[in-house]
């Protein structure tokens, strides 16, 4: 039984065409209207380089652009002009952070926090209070496993130096958080491409206390094929030659299952985290 469906960003692809925001919702609706559909926000469904000030923005920024520190490069560009409204008119989320921005909610045996990796979440900034308030706030009784999803990931591999900064300098804000509180999974998209993360990753060190982190991006973009990948020591699968979705199965409190599913049922990558409980 498929209990939830997640879609960390990038949903349509539609960089300002209602026509094909349009397509996009008849091809979910057969899921979305019998099975919850969260999603995160993407780069794809936000970024902009102009605006005035007002309250166009979906998310309730009043600032001329997104965020765009300047370790971003050009990794934060102008998507259509969309600035999350038809993203935010066509989805819910629990009211618990920024509407559809950033919120959390509870599964069973999980607690689910979703975040924007295009909105500022530097130490002090509301995003960043949301994130140290959800996660003080979670009784680990109840839901023992602590996912964050985010579109862009904090670990990845492809050689893109501008991306790579992107996670370098989110990592620097939110993960010694991640570490503090036990979070378990983090769930990213953005590079067209599946990528696992060694175990307990912090400070790009493996078996060190953190999260493992999970890159699927291979839901219907084209793939990033013959891509180069620069060296490290964390990541342990990577694939590039399949598109899919993964699939998560939380067994108890202790053990979840993860596996990336190819097209055709195929799975390619598949791994067990284990938890010891207090």
């Amino acid at each position: 039984t498929i209990e939830s469906i997640h879609i960390i960003g990038d949903l349509s692809y539609a960089d300002g065409s209602t026509q094909i925001w349009d397509k996009y919702m008849d091809m979910i609706e057969p899921f979305a209207s019998r099975i919850p559909t969260m999603v995160a926000v993407g780069n794809h469904e936000y970024d902009y380089t102009r605006g005035d000030g007002s309250k166009k923005d979906g998310s309730g920024i009043k600032t001329n652009e997104t965020f765009h520190p300047s370790w971003g490069g050009s990794g934060f560009h102008d998507e259509g002009g969309e600035c999350g409204v038809p993203f935010a008119k066509r989805f819910a989320a629990p009211n618990n952070g920024n509407s559809i921005f950033w919120y959390s909610f509870e599964q069973s045996l999980v607690h689910t926090i979703m975040l924007s990796s295009e909105h500022n979440m530097t130490r002090g900034s509301a995003q960043y209070k949301f994130l140290e308030a959800d996660l003080s706030g979670i009784n680990r009784t109840i839901t023992p496993w602590v996912v964050v999803e985010l579109h862009r990931p904090m670990y990845n591999s492809e050689k893109y130096a501008t991306q790579d900064a992107i996670g370098i300098a989110m990592r620097y804000e939110i993960e010694e958080l991640l570490h503090l509180h036990h979070v378990d999974l983090v769930l990213s998209g953005h590079y067209h491409a599946y990528l696992r993360s060694c175990d307990g990753l912090y400070q790009e060190k493996c078996s060190n206390g953190g999260p493992q982190h999970v890159t699927v991006g291979t839901g219907g973009a084209p793939l990033d094929c013959d891509v180069q990948l620069f060296p490290n020591h964390y990541t342990k699968k990577f694939d590039e030659d399949h598109f899919g979705v993964g699939r998560v199965t939380i067994y108890n409190a202790s053990a979840l299952l993860f596996e990336f599913v190819a097209l055709g049922e195929e799975v390619v990558d598949d791994f067990w985290i284990l938890r010891q409980r207090n």
